[in-house]
């Protein structure tokens, strides 16, 4: 009757083992990187942020007059534009439109 064995014939059973041994610590750093790595996107994707308006008053809609040298002082402070809103002030009808500048910059 015929010895049926795990370990190949043409292998020793030291072989084996360290075969064995290094594909184990392979996956097992492989699960252990894989888990910080996803802990650490996490931590670092919160950013806080903190919010500006400058309002500008220019003659109509289509042609508002912009304080550039403010928005320019808020551009090399690093503040970044997000939205900009026109609207007739200080009612409607008026001749006046007041425009709002929104930043925002990580704090």
């Amino acid at each position: 009757m015929k010895q049926i064995s795990l370990v190949p014939e043409n292998q020793t059973v030291v072989v084996w083992m360290k075969r064995t041994f290094v594909i184990l610590s392979v996956l097992f750093l492989a699960v252990i990187g894989t888990l910080s790595f996803s802990g650490r996107a996490q931590t670092t994707s919160r950013i806080t942020w903190e919010y500006k308006v400058i309002s500008t008053y220019g003659p109509s809609e289509t042609n508002p007059f912009p304080n550039v040298t403010q928005l320019d002082t808020a551009g090399t402070q690093g503040w970044e534009l997000i939205e900009v809103r026109a609207g007739d002030f200080p009612k409607t009808g008026s001749n006046q439109v007041r425009t709002d500048y929104y930043f925002k910059r990580p704090k």
